[in-house]
């Protein structure tokens, strides 16, 4: 039979009276706090759920500002190709009216300068378009290159344009951009494009850069890796001119390769776009076949003085028009100045449809991202929270039972004591 002390009792007394003083501690300061748990060892489950909830909310909260961002810059550059659109449209009308042959003699030349004075300022005001900013004072269709202007225009003296003058005439409009794409990543590896590169949605034809070198003898001595609009072509060792031929039109891009005349390399878009061509590293491919310039090889504009190029800009297609009406160029205006504007009119559409696709896709991101946000933050709430009602009970109880514990303590103590000081 196992002996109980005095020192033994006492110390038990000890032991409940500071275990429920600690646990009116735990449930005080939940109430105090509003949570659950404040250190891990409390929950460690509990803990690492809520270390999970509360990374996710974080995250869902920067996608949402990434959606927010993403959001205003679609809605802005939509509103700029609505703009765009509307130009092409009106020097469409124009050009039909210039075309017609309705009017003769005196009343036709006035016609046509007065149409080349409003094509005139509808270049300008395509061009001001095309170096619009967004909310935050970036360039939208410069690509990466969001600081810089992305068009640079070239004027000189254009004799001929009656009312007009011939000071400062825009003779040539340059993109001064690159083709890169800015990303909002709007879930875990999930990104939206949120720019589109000036060399795609002003161009108005199919371009097609052609070298005037012999391409039948050559043979790669070396592995290299070019790029064509932004994608890598690997050429292996002993690869000849068909071999790269081959890899390219296999490539995902909408350039298409062919040999012409005495093997010569040729390059054509399938769909409007200035061509942007790059050797990469030590690669020297592209210079070898004769479509990129040995002392200028970065692009935009880097093809060989050699090579021929064809394919003009949407500020071509205007200049052209303006001067075929300077010209009085009937025949031109109503054929290939026409046709051209037609097509970068369906190009400019294209790439509108394009934004308005990728609007749709972060309206759909964000009410999945709102949703989530309400969801993880009640998870959270629960995993973290103190249930009021039953931590107000637990605590009524300790208090209770501390005061049972200290007034047992009190009866079994005292005569001990008593007795001791007698």
């Amino acid at each position: 039979m196992m002996r109980i002390t005095d020192i033994m009792k006492n110390s038990q007394l000890v032991r409940n009276v500071t275990r429920h003083q600690m646990e009116m501690d735990r449930v005080e300061n939940q109430l105090a706090t509003g949570q659950r748990i404040r250190r891990p060892a409390d929950d460690p489950s509990g803990a690492t759920n809520q270390m999970y909830f509360r990374t996710r909310v974080s995250e869902l909260e920067q996608f949402e500002n990434n959606l927010t961002n993403a959001q205003s810059r679609l809605n802005h550059m939509d509103g700029q190709l609505g703009s765009l659109t509307e130009i092409m449209q009106r020097v469409r009308v124009l050009a039909v009216q210039a075309s017609n042959g309705i009017y003769q003699g005196d009343d036709h030349f006035e016609l046509r300068n007065a149409i080349a004075r409003e094509v005139d300022q509808h270049l300008r005001q395509m061009i001001q378009t095309g170096n619009g900013r967004d909310a935050t004072g970036r360039y939208l269709f410069s690509g990466h290159q969001a600081e810089e202007e992305p068009f640079e225009t070239l004027q000189a003296s254009v004799p001929g344009l009656t009312g007009l003058g011939t000071e400062n005439m825009i003779t040539a409009v340059r993109y001064r951009g690159d083709i890169g794409m800015q990303l909002r990543e709007v879930e875990r590896g999930q990104y939206i494009d949120v720019n589109l590169p000036g060399n795609r949605v002003f161009w108005g034809t199919n371009m097609t850069v052609t070298s005037s070198q012999d391409g039948s003898g050559y043979v790669a001595d070396r592995e290299q890796v070019f790029r064509i609009d932004g994608v890598d072509i690997r050429v292996a060792a002993g690869d000849t001119i068909d071999d790269i031929i081959d890899k390219i039109n296999n490539s995902n891009i909408e350039v298409k390769a062919s040999k012409v005349g005495q093997d010569s390399l040729s390059l054509h878009t399938t769909s409007p776009h200035e061509i942007w061509l790059e050797d990469v590293g030590d690669s020297t491919a592209l210079r070898d076949l004769g479509m990129i310039n040995e002392g200028h090889s970065e692009p935009p504009g880097n093809y060989a003085e050699s090579a021929r190029v064809s394919g003009r800009s949407v500020f071509d297609l205007m200049i052209k028009l303006r001067d075929d009406l300077m010209a009085g160029d009937q025949l031109e205006i109503s054929g290939n100045d026409l046709a051209n504007l037609d097509e970068a009119l369906n190009n400019l559409l294209r790439y509108r449809a394009e934004i308005g696709a990728r609007q749709n896709r972060v309206e759909e991101h964000d009410r999945r991202v709102s949703w989530d946000q309400t969801f993880m933050t009640e998870l959270l709430a629960k995993s973290e929270g103190v249930d009021v009602p039953e931590a107000i009970i637990d605590l009524k109880w300790l208090e209770t039972v501390h005061q049972y514990a200290l007034n047992i303590g009190a009866r079994i103590i005292r005569p001990q004591l008593m007795d001791f000081l007698r």
